[in-house]
């Protein structure tokens, strides 16, 4: 990555983070106007989606095992997202720190792992959603 957009990441995360932060009730609020699964409605069945709202809510209220619970995609994205931002800082003060694996079978295992918990979600009442 060039040097101008890492500094530009650099800056720009913090004041993501420092927005969401403030305007977290009126994100908040905003679920009132997203509508119900249509998948869970006509089936019965949870799909990946389903929770990811009620995770978000969690998370900006600070709650991360509720988040977890609920959908853990959004909380495991965001713990990527932070590992990313310090490898970014670390490529900026030029010294190289390696956080995530770059290797194709770590990333089909947590895909394959996350893939299993929303097949068993719909059959494991506690993994479901709260």
């Amino acid at each position: 990555m060039k040097k101008g957009i890492r500094i530009l990441f650099a800056v720009l995360m913090p004041c993501a983070a420092a927005a969401v932060f403030f305007f977290r009730d009126y994100l908040i609020g905003l679920k009132r106007y997203f509508r119900s699964c249509s998948f869970y409605n006509i089936t019965g069945y949870w799909c990946p989606g389903c929770g990811n709202t009620r995770s978000a809510e969690a998370l900006l209220h600070g709650h991360i095992i509720t988040s977890v619970r609920n959908n853990p995609l959004l909380p495991l994205l965001l713990l990527v997202l932070i590992l990313v931002y310090i490898e970014n800082l670390g490529a900026l003060a030029g010294k190289r720190i390696k956080l995530l694996s770059g290797k194709t079978s770590v990333w089909v295992t947590v895909s394959c792992l996350l893939a299993a918990f929303y097949i068993l979600r719909n059959f494991i009442p506690a993994l479901g959603p709260v």
